[in-house]
């Protein structure tokens, strides 16, 4: 049994207080029960949170309004492509052909139109006057030394016969009767040259044509070869057109041709094919007969646009061709999503308004035409009505 008075002993026990170490423990496990609690009810909160709203859907981009054009095919006369400068069919160079002599007229102009055997210079030619008539005379000489040695000839032939004569005096003047006649023959030759030399002192167009060059020069002594004049044989031009050297094959002498100078259209025809291709350009010359009423001139640039045969090819407007990265390019409607795909291209020549697509493209195909600078690919349209 025990004993329910405390005793002294046990109250100087309760009344002394606990040491600090014991005060601490118990604090710091206060503490933790608290930190765990929180923690539990912030797990709590979040379980059973209700679930966040789903994102706003993001607003469709609106449409753009585009005019649409649809790709068709058409029967296209095939080009090809050259330019090049103005030439002359054949430039004759006329020169003098003999030397130390004064020139003391030149009648003719430059773009003047000539016609065969007329005057384009003449030269002093009193001396080469007087040279032929003293040849004319030495032939006249010769002639009458000639009539008398023949006379001689037969009188001594007589003679003979009747034994008047000797042989010998025959073969005498047998011998200078053929002397009489070479000596007529070399007052003829002297003759004739004395007359070209005179006829070299005028200058004369060897053809029709037009003066292209006039460098004779009134008081000047020519020398033998110089260049006095040049002259376009007929008046003939011709374009001599740099073509490509794959597009050669197209190209044939007959052909029709339209060539440009600026604003002017001048039909042409393709009278030949240069028959080699330059080894660093790959370009060939196709040589194009202009009318005598192109108005061109030798050393004019011009572009020649060589018509070959009809072909179907795929049109699409100008405007419907536009350039990405440096190459042709066009927007086509994709069918039912109302979405434009950007398409490459290979285009080909222009006319009309029109581009001729060789690749990348169909005929029924819809293409933008007007915007189709402010798009991008997959972007959404709207036709234009």
């Amino acid at each position: 049994m025990f004993d329910s008075k405390v005793t002294a002993e046990d109250a100087q026990r309760a009344s002394t207080p606990a040491p600090v170490g014991t005060r601490q423990r118990w604090w710091l496990a206060g503490l933790a029960v608290v930190a765990a609690a929180a923690v539990g009810v912030v797990l709590y909160q979040r379980a059973h949170a209700p679930p966040p709203p789903a994102p706003a859907a993001a607003a469709p981009t609106p449409a753009l309004t585009v005019s649409i054009a649809v790709a068709r095919t058409a029967p296209v006369r095939t080009m090809v492509m050259g330019d090049g400068s103005v030439v002359a069919w054949q430039e004759l160079i006329i020169g003098a052909e003999a030397g130390g002599l004064r020139l003391v007229e030149a009648p003719v102009e430059e773009g003047q139109s000539v016609k065969a055997g007329q005057l384009l210079a003449r030269m002093e030619d009193s001396v080469l006057t007087a040279q032929l008539d003293q040849a004319r005379a030495a032939i006249s000489e010769a002639e009458a030394a000639l009539q008398a040695a023949r006379a001689d000839l037969a009188r001594s032939e007589q003679l003979v016969q009747s034994q008047s004569a000797s042989r010998q005096t025959l073969d005498q003047r047998r011998s200078a009767a053929q002397q009489a006649e070479a000596r007529l023959a070399s007052a003829r030759a002297a003759a004739e040259a004395a007359q070209a030399r005179l006829d070299q002192a005028r200058i004369l167009a060897p053809t029709d044509g037009i003066v292209s060059k006039v460098s004779a020069r009134i008081g000047s002594v020519t020398a033998v070869g110089q260049e006095l004049f040049r002259i376009l044989r007929d008046g003939r031009l011709e374009l001599d057109a740099r073509v490509p050297e794959l597009d050669l094959a197209q190209v044939h002498p007959g052909q029709p041709v339209t060539v440009r100078h600026g604003d002017r259209m001048i039909p042409a025809e393709v009278r030949e094919i240069a028959p080699v291709v330059a080894a660093d350009t790959r370009l060939g010359i196709v040589h194009i007969a202009l009318p005598p009423s192109s108005g061109l001139r030798p050393g004019m640039f011009a572009s020649a646009e060589i018509q070959g045969p009809e072909r179907q090819m795929v049109l699409v407007p100008e405007a419907a061709v536009i350039f990405r990265d440096g190459a042709p390019a066009s927007f086509v409607l994709a069918e039912g999503t109302g979405r434009v795909q950007l398409r490459r291209l290979n285009a080909g020549a222009r006319r009309d308004g029109m581009v001729e697509i060789t690749e990348g493209l169909r005929a029924g195909e819809a293409v933008v035409v007007a915007g189709a600078g402010f798009l991008s690919d997959g972007d959404l349209v709207q036709a234009a009505r």
